[in-house]
């Protein structure tokens, strides 16, 4: 069995933030060009990690539900590509913290004292 980008739930959740980091790593001329730096285009390539995203059926309520809507706006944001004008970089900054809150939540739920760290 495979998969081509990913399949699991921490695993695919940080395949997802790894996207976040780009946008560190651009050049200006990478900037200048516009189109990996527009949220549509970001949410194209980011949210593939998130098809196979498994939630567990053990998990509280609470946190399955907050999984299920996190895969289901990530998915709607990615597809279809016309959708692109009601993208914004709002949606993305949400993504991504509630990505990183998913996996303090995760954490928490197996015992894991978790410290959010100052530099994110």
């Amino acid at each position: 069995m495979s998969s081509k980008f990913g399949k699991g739930l921490t695993y695919c959740l940080g395949l997802f933030l790894c996207h976040s980091e780009r946008d560190y790593l651009m050049t200006e001329d990478d900037r200048t060009k516009g189109i990996i730096n527009k949220p549509y285009m970001w949410f194209y390539g980011a949210a593939d990690h998130i098809y196979e995203l498994t939630i567990p059926i053990k998990f509280p309520k609470e946190l399955k539900q907050r999984l299920k809507i996190f895969k289901q706006k990530v998915l709607h944001w990615r597809l279809p590509m016309d959708n692109k004008k009601n993208v914004t970089e709002k949606d993305k900054i949400w993504a991504i913290n509630e990505a990183k809150e998913l996996l303090v939540l995760i954490d928490t739920y197996f015992g894991i004292k978790t410290i959010k760290g100052d530099w994110l």
